[in-house]
């Protein structure tokens, strides 16, 4: 069946196959401009929104005014473009890397109005960034939404096309001969598009705990590397990353046990962050003061006897520390030259695909 043109003007279909979709490659180029046009200016009744330049009414923790909301979207553009080498990144993360430049200054302390001040925060981050989409200043995906997708059926504009896409794709099990067997488990969403990136380069497993794992999750891992085991004798070695405070660290506990009690044979539990040597490391003297631990936890007294009384979250690690710790420890034991001579392997057998 023939499909509209993409381009202003009227043509026939010049291929005949069933689902051809472009007439030309000029109509390709012209769908993907579509698809990718700013939306209609008709979020403000036809009056663009502009920030207020004013100084602001809003309060930081030391008392000095706040930057106004023209100020902070300037800095958050910036922040889009050059932090994590421009990569798309959570509101979540928008927020940590404004805190580090000392872009907001919310009280970090552990009573109700300082929890009330980093919301307030916050929420202040995310209407800037929705108003900079609004605007087209800032593209739309460059704020990760990790709660609501869109699904879409995969389809092809030829078969060539598809047999492009399936050499892409194409691999095979990179750690076969290998000492051991990696995975990568973080202890939740915001640090997934950080860090499955990583895994997916290393062709390891991965997986979010989405704070305390569910058995399911849990008893899915134990499977797969008990699996992994019987197949080719290799221990697991895991990489864990979990927020350093109380629950975090109770976290870690709770995956190492869970794993020993469904009989997984791990030969390393590696915690790649967050650590206090991190934490010690970083430029930001705003992160480096972390938040107050909360007195009312119950694993709060042992926490507080070994790293003080403050706790940081994983998101104010760059990317390139994580990446760095886990390149670095993956490099320790890996066999580079089997590695190597595998990745060819697989380059030779998708040329032939």
């Amino acid at each position: 069946m023939d499909t509209p043109c993409y381009l202003d003007r009227s043509c026939e279909i010049v291929s005949k196959r069933a689902g051809a979709q472009y007439c030309t490659g000029a109509c390709r180029i012209a769908a993907y401009r579509l698809r990718h046009k700013p939306l209609p200016s008709t979020w403000w009744d036809g009056k663009e929104p502009r920030f207020s330049t004013a100084p602001s009414r809003v309060k930081n923790s030391d008392g000095t005014p706040a930057l106004t909301r023209g100020e902070l979207a300037e800095r958050l553009l910036e922040i889009a473009s050059g932090d994590d080498d421009g990569e798309p990144k959570t509101g979540r993360r928008f927020y940590y890397l404004a805190l580090s430049y000392g872009y907001i200054k919310p009280d970090m302390g552990d009573t109700a109005e300082a929890k009330a001040s980093r919301d307030a925060a916050y929420d202040r981050i995310t209407g800037v960034l929705g108003t900079l989409r609004k605007m087209g200043r800032l593209d739309w995906d460059k704020v990760l939404d990790l709660t609501r997708e869109l699904d879409e059926w995969q389809t092809y504009g030829s078969p060539r096309e598809a047999r492009a896409a399936l050499r892409e794709r194409y691999d095979e099990d990179r750690w076969l001969g290998q000492p051991y067997f990696p995975i990568f488990i973080v202890e939740k969403d915001t640090m997934e598009p950080v860090c499955q990136p990583m895994a997916q380069r290393w062709r390891m497993p991965f997986a979010s705990s989405r704070g305390y794992s569910s058995l399911k999750l849990q008893h899915d891992v134990a499977e797969m590397l008990n699996h992994r085991h019987a197949r080719t004798g290799q221990r697991a070695i895991v990489y864990f990353i979990s927020d350093l405070d109380p629950s975090g660290l109770d976290l870690q506990r709770a995956w190492e046990e869970a794993l020993t009690n469904f009989g997984v044979r791990v030969s390393e539990f590696v915690r790649i962050g967050l650590t206090r040597e991190q934490v010690d490391d970083l430029d930001s003297a705003r992160l480096r003061e972390g938040i107050a631990v909360k007195p009312s936890d119950s694993r709060a007294k042992r926490y507080i006897e070994q790293y003080g009384e403050r706790c940081w979250e994983t998101d104010i690690l760059p990317a390139a520390v994580i990446e760095q710790a886990l390149d670095d420890h993956v490099r320790s034991w890996l066999d580079g030259k089997l590695w190597q001579r595998r990745a060819a392997e697989i380059e030779r057998a998708r040329v032939l695909l």
